[in-house]
């Protein structure tokens, strides 16, 4: 950690070099973020491997040290369209009252960058293998980053800590993801008869018949979900956080959800509608499944539509008394001076894609989910250095633990 103390205004220097290399995704060309990267773990002499599956989605894989345990560092180098609303240019990186405002800025450049220094911190590692993984399109699902880099053999480990912006604003409090609901994206359509709109009794209206399924599609489904005891912890926790957004929020941890985010029927006003389409994001809590998401809208849409399947992602969780979980715990106390607890989350992550492959893996990480896909989206400056700090005591106690010794995720 030696390493870190004279590191401050280069890493807030290469954080503000990350924020004006845009990488929005859509599109999803990443290759002005990575240069960055580059330049600092040439900087350092560290080596690395480039991987481009798709035109401007660039993942960048280090690898330092060697031995029988792995700890994988990852981060998405990707963002979100800036958008308008915006008092602040978001590709200029001001600081202002020690925030750092931009697009990315907390999601997740600043804890990339803390990734990347500790990663770099520990390039003499003996006693053990450390991976640093930087991947291009986790907001549009991973297929191209984590995915790719999983599936084909590239990335193996026996934990992962993926630096995720994981802290509450109000409270200036920092928590430890370890779970995640699923999804499942459908699509339903109803079909009928058109005819004139001057006579749309002639006819058969599918905008009608839509409208008559979507009154009785709930918000909140009321059907009780039993959850996994290793996960209870994740959610009792993940609830509490929630309770202080909104009184029925914490709903969403152990109930299904339902969006209805995307509604387009007929084809013009004078011609009764012979077909609508709704789009519908359905969330599954720890403990449920996609196929019992995919019965939940079966049963209330009956015969009267068809449905086709978008995506589907089943929940995941890190067992709430993991190693991985106490260490990241007993390193942010040395740093936060209090013990982060671990909870289960609302959306997904790359998280996900981790755990689909048998490793244990956290969100944990500088900045606020609050301000994150939002104009004047910030991070404060002492949090990136902490962090950086975490992520070095993490990967100190993972290599002195016997890791081996505890349960595997589910």
């Amino acid at each position: 950690m030696s390493f870190l103390k004279n590191k401050k205004e280069e890493i807030i220097y290469y954080l503000q070099k990350l924020i004006r290399s845009p990488t929005e995704n859509p599109p999803g060309d990443v290759s002005r973020g990575i240069e960055v990267l580059r330049e600092v773990l040439d900087r350092y002499d560290v080596s690395y491997k480039l991987y481009e599956p798709q035109k401007g989605k660039i993942s960048i894989v280090a690898e330092i040290g060697e031995g029988d345990k792995t700890l994988i560092l990852n981060g998405h180098i990707d963002v979100v369209p800036a958008g308008s609303g915006w008092s602040i240019d978001p590709y200029i990186a001001e600081i202002v009252s020690g925030r750092l405002y931009g697009r990315g800025a907390t999601d997740m450049k600043p804890g990339l960058i803390a990734l990347l220094y500790a990663f770099i911190a520990n390039r003499k590692l003996s006693n053990g293998k450390l991976v640093f993984m930087a991947v291009p399109d986790e907001e549009t699902g991973g297929k191209f980053g984590t995915e790719y880099l999983l599936k084909n053999g590239i990335v193996k480990g026996d934990a992962c800590i993926i630096g995720e912006p994981s802290g509450e604003l109000k409270a200036r409090r920092y928590y430890i993801t370890a779970g995640e609901r699923g999804l499942l994206w459908v699509r339903i359509t109803t079909k009928g008869k058109a005819a004139h709109g001057s006579l749309p009794m002639l006819g058969d209206n599918a905008i009608i018949k839509m409208v008559n399924i979507i009154q009785r599609i709930p918000m909140v489904s009321d059907i009780n979900i039993m959850q996994p005891k290793e996960a209870l912890p994740l959610i009792i926790e993940g609830k509490r956080l929630l309770e202080k957004k909104h009184p029925k929020a914490s709903m969403a941890l152990d109930h299904f959800t339902i969006n209805i985010g995307v509604i387009e029927g007929g084809s013009k006003v004078n011609v009764v509608a012979d077909q609508c389409n709704a789009e519908l994001d359905i969330r599954i809590p720890i403990g449920a499944s996609t196929r019992d998401a995919e019965e939940l809208i079966r049963g209330i849409i009956g015969n009267y539509a068809e449905l086709s399947i978008l995506n589907r992602i089943e929940p995941s969780f890190t067992p709430a008394s993991h190693e991985l979980i106490r260490i990241a715990q007993k390193a942010g106390k040395e740093v936060l001076g209090y013990e982060p607890k671990p909870i289960a989350m609302t959306a997904t992550s790359d998280a996900r894609l981790f755990r689909l492959v048998d490793i244990p893996t956290i969100n944990f990480g500088p900045g606020y989910l609050e301000v994150a896909h939002k104009p004047d989206e910030f991070v404060y400056i002492e949090d990136v250095l902490k962090f950086a700090k975490i992520y070095c005591s993490i990967i100190n106690g993972f290599f002195k633990s016997n890791y081996y010794e505890t349960p595997q995720s589910k």
